[in-house]
């Protein structure tokens, strides 16, 4: 009698122990909600079905925008930015479920990455539900397969068990195989668009327009033209004055070489503003060769702004956020002590033991 109730009592406290943990394992955990897909279904209610409510759906879209960026790259904030300006509520609603796809890629990603973490992987792939769940009102016929996968994909998960009990291996390759036909079979159904806005910016960049070279050529001639007029007036009405002194004074011919001496310095002032005519030239030259280079430049920052928004497409690694309620745990084992400390005092009392 006493051997059958120790062992009754220890069968009842191996059940309320295991059954829980293996009912937990094989959902998917709480009401798990996906941020990205609770901000589409405020979108879709507020511009689609013939809604017009621009503001709500700007006002939710612009409380998750910098999570969207932070996942997805500026590129994909950008194009929300135009259809929302644009207000053009189809391409508002298209983008926006290719973005929910591009989050269930993510979300399978980081799941394969971190196959090893039973508990990261399982939350994980119970976002990736969430997502599409949201996605599976639009879709067609083809969603009982995707749901068996899912369910398939969470068994290959595997169960670390308790203590060893109740354990199952991880299938690294199963998990991989079931998320890649799931994501296979969503993608084509949700088309990402990107906005046209960010490539005709980068297009007018490297054209040579702003040299301007033909309005400089202009500038730099008509400068300079009435500094060459003004000295070389001013010089041959010296120059008469200096002939007629000599003339009057009946001086000898002797001195004309002076006065030749004196014109033959006179083209010296007039070959320098030819010479400073065409000095500016080689300025012209350099504002027209610097032209060029900051539009290279322009050009090249354009280039190196599209790279990051490739390298963020490469998704940003999931926040995680450990939802353990450590408080829960610390009551379930300490009520497991206490049962059992509790039965084995009432043993004892009783002189079972």
């Amino acid at each position: 009698m006493k051997r059958q109730f120790l062992a009754g009592l220890m069968a009842v406290l191996t059940a309320l122990i295991i059954l829980p943990v293996s009912a937990m394992a094989y959902s998917y955990g709480d009401a798990n909600t996906e941020d990205v897909a609770e901000t589409f279904k405020l979108v879709q209610s507020s511009i689609g079905n013939g809604a017009n409510d621009w503001n709500a759906a700007e006002g939710a879209y612009q409380e998750r925008r910098a999570e969207i960026v932070s996942h997805f790259g500026e590129a994909v904030g950008s194009t929300l930015d135009a259809n929302f300006k644009a207000k053009d509520s189809k391409a508002v609603i298209a983008n926006f479920k290719g973005v929910l796809v591009m989050n269930l890629d993510r979300r399978f990603t980081y799941a394969i990455q971190g196959i090893d973490d039973y508990a990261a992987s399982k939350l994980l792939l119970a976002k990736a539900k969430a997502t599409y769940d949201t996605l599976q009102p639009y879709m067609g016929s083809g969603t009982a397969d995707i749901e068996k996968a899912f369910d398939e994909a969470l068994d290959a998960l595997g169960n670390p068990g308790l203590f060893g009990v109740g354990k199952k291996p991880v299938q690294p390759d199963v998990f991989k195989e079931k998320v890649g036909f799931i994501y296979g079979k969503v993608k084509p159904l949700f088309p990402y668009q990107a906005a046209a806005a960010p490539v005709a910016s980068s297009e007018p960049t490297p054209v040579a327009q702003p040299t301007e070279t033909p309005k400089t050529e202009p500038v730099v001639k008509s400068e300079p033209t009435p500094a060459q007029e003004q000295p070389v007036l001013v010089e041959k009405e010296a120059k008469p004055a200096e002939t007629k002194a000599p003339d009057v004074a009946a001086a000898v011919e002797t001195k004309a070489p002076e006065p030749s001496a004196s014109a033959s310095a006179s083209p010296s002032p007039s070959a320098a503003p030819t010479a400073e005519a065409a000095s500016p030239t080689p300025a012209a030259s350099a504002a027209a060769t610097t032209a060029p280079a900051k539009a290279a430049d322009t050009a090249s920052t354009t280039v190196k702004q599209a790279e990051p928004a490739k390298e963020a497409s490469a998704h940003a690694p999931m926040q995680r956020t450990d939802k353990t309620n450590s408080f829960v745990s610390i009551a379930v084992i300490g009520g497991v002590i206490v049962l059992l400390g509790g039965g084995v005092w009432f043993a004892r009392k009783r002189k079972w033991i």
